[in-house]
């Protein structure tokens, strides 16, 4: 079973996933879709952790540390932030792999943090890029500026189309396409971290009422 499922914070999604589990569906994958397999294992209990991982061994140890702690990764990769642990203790249905409210915040945080970084790294390459002289800042507007042949819009008939479709291709994967990949994603990453703060509002509106 696959389900598309957005949530407002962290407790509310493991709310759902145990709710899941009480319906004899346990998580096997998440990326933009969850995938549940059926299951005799009722009851499980989830916590989702939010770590991105350069380091192979790095991710490796940390799942480790949980596993010795008594939980088992089920989805989640090195780069996806969203980590998906299932309790080895179904007794327990309070197990949390937190020791207090504020390191359930500290998820949110890592992923404020991470945010950040992308747009600042990102914002940094969009001006080293109008800096380069390589870049006019009209194409946004105006794509007949990503074209350089000389006099192309004064040329008509057949003479026009030949240099056109000569240079389209150049224009677009060199020039139009990279430049519309980085603002689309500086938006992506603003958005990233706006949700990343309304979440945590949104977790501690959920632990009070609970």
């Amino acid at each position: 079973m696959k389900k598309f499922k957005l949530f407002s914070s962290y407790s509310a999604e493991e709310k759902w996933l145990n709710e899941q589990s009480n319906l004899g569906w346990k998580l096997v994958k998440k990326k933009l879709l969850y995938t549940f397999h059926k299951s005799t294992e009722n009851s499980l209990v989830y916590a989702v952790d939010y770590r991105i991982f350069k380091n192979k061994n790095d991710y490796q140890d940390y799942l480790n540390l949980f596993q010795d702690s008594g939980w088992i990764h089920v989805a989640g990769s090195r780069w996806s932030g969203e980590q998906y642990f299932i309790s080895l203790s179904n007794e327990d249905k309070d197990a949390s792999i937190f020791s207090d409210r504020e390191s359930s915040h500290h998820r949110y945080k890592k992923k404020m943090i991470n945010s950040i970084q992308g747009i600042g790294s990102l914002l940094a390459y969009l001006v080293i890029v109008l800096l380069s002289g390589n870049f006019d800042i009209r194409m946004i507007m105006e794509p007949r500026y990503a074209f350089l042949t000389p006099g192309l819009w004064e040329k008509s008939g057949m003479a026009f189309w030949k240099s056109f479709l000569f240079e389209l291709p150049f224009a677009l994967i060199f020039r139009i396409l990279p430049v519309i990949l980085i603002i689309g994603y500086i938006i992506l990453m603003v958005i990233y971290l706006l949700w990343a703060f309304y979440s945590q509002s949104q977790e501690r509106k959920f632990e009070n009422e609970n």
